[in-house]
């Protein structure tokens, strides 16, 4: 655990502080209430496979991601923050979240976001706990996490509370399994996060005319990827829309076509990497079940996005 105590001035604690949150997450901003009186922090973290899983608290204070920092440093992860002490309130994509203890909300660190962190009665701090994931190893989709994000997950009741408990315990008690068992657990919580977040929201009521037509075409994508002719002009004909029409709606959430299908064959070959159904399949047979028709692409492609070579990263799952 890394702790910035009441040593440092009101100045160079706010510093050590911002540090400290940029090295366990992102850059941030850090408005911390109590200038004139005594400061207390703590960050702590540890890793399941590739999430990253950390306990935080401190003061009073606002924490932002701001467009400038995002220039700065464009790391894409998905976080679901649970409060455990003290209260809060969460701003992303137009939407507002107030938490108290035990209520979650999903957010991208890729996008700007607000926290108002404050403490509870006879508590000096808040306590807090951030699950993080690179945002490519997470089955949801830009626009669905457009819509999901900063909306409180009640932590008392029905599934969300059954979701909550279980990130806390896994908070306190780091489960002890084999490198590749700790992957496959992390791939697992991270699809229980986009499930039980996409159905407590409802997704399927949406009436925005775009936004429904955009589901449809993630739907497609995601169930074609196996096709090595798929492409934006196959998704824009199955859609009845133009090839610019499409690259125009996906470029307002950021994204290109081609690039949304390239990451999504990559992670499905990464899981196959890892489970069972992947079982003693050859490099090639995993990357042409996914439309990749070049070995050596598919291989360069992977060490770009994960930083190792897929049989590096198999034999790592396996040990």
């Amino acid at each position: 655990m890394t702790v910035v105590g009441s040593n440092e001035t009101n100045t160079s604690r706010r510093e050590v502080w911002r540090e400290l949150l940029r090295d366990h997450f992102v850059s941030l901003d850090v408005d911390v209430e109590r200038d004139g009186g005594t400061f207390d922090g703590a960050v702590r973290s540890d890793f399941l496979g590739h999430l990253r899983v950390s306990g935080v608290r401190s003061v009073d204070q606002d924490v932002l991601r701001t467009k400038e920092l995002l220039r700065r440093d464009g790391d894409r992860y998905l976080q679901v923050c649970l409060v455990r002490r003290g209260a809060a309130r969460a701003e992303q994509d137009g939407h507002d979240a107030v938490l108290r203890p035990g209520d979650f909300v999903v957010y991208e660190t890729e996008r700007p976001f607000h926290w108002s962190l404050r403490s509870g009665a006879g508590s000096p701090c808040w306590d807090i706990a951030v699950f993080t994931w690179p945002r490519d190893t997470i089955r949801l989709s830009d626009s669905e996490s457009a819509r999901l994000t900063c909306r409180t997950l009640d932590g008392g009741s029905g599934i969300t509370g059954v979701l909550s408990r279980m990130l806390t315990d896994l908070l306190v008690e780091k489960p002890v399994v084999s490198e590749g068992g700790a992957i496959r657990i992390a791939d697992e919580i991270g699809d229980l996060v986009a499930t039980i977040a996409t159905e407590a929201h409802g997704f399927g009521a949406g009436t925005d005319r775009r936004a429904s037509l955009l589901r449809q075409i993630d739907t497609y994508i995601a169930e074609h990827l196996g096709d090595p002719d798929l492409s934006p002009e196959r998704v824009a004909q199955a859609h009845f829309v133009s090839t610019r029409q499409l690259q125009r709606m996906f470029a307002g959430r950021g994204q290109m076509v081609s690039q949304v299908i390239r990451r999504q064959r990559l992670e499905r070959c990464r899981r196959d990497l890892l489970t069972h159904r992947g079982g003693e399949a050859t490099l090639t047979e995993i990357c042409v079940r996914w439309g990749f028709t070049d070995l050596a692409v598919f291989s360069r492609a992977f060490r770009e996005v994960y930083g190792t070579s897929p049989t590096a990263y198999r034999a790592r799952a396996r040990a």
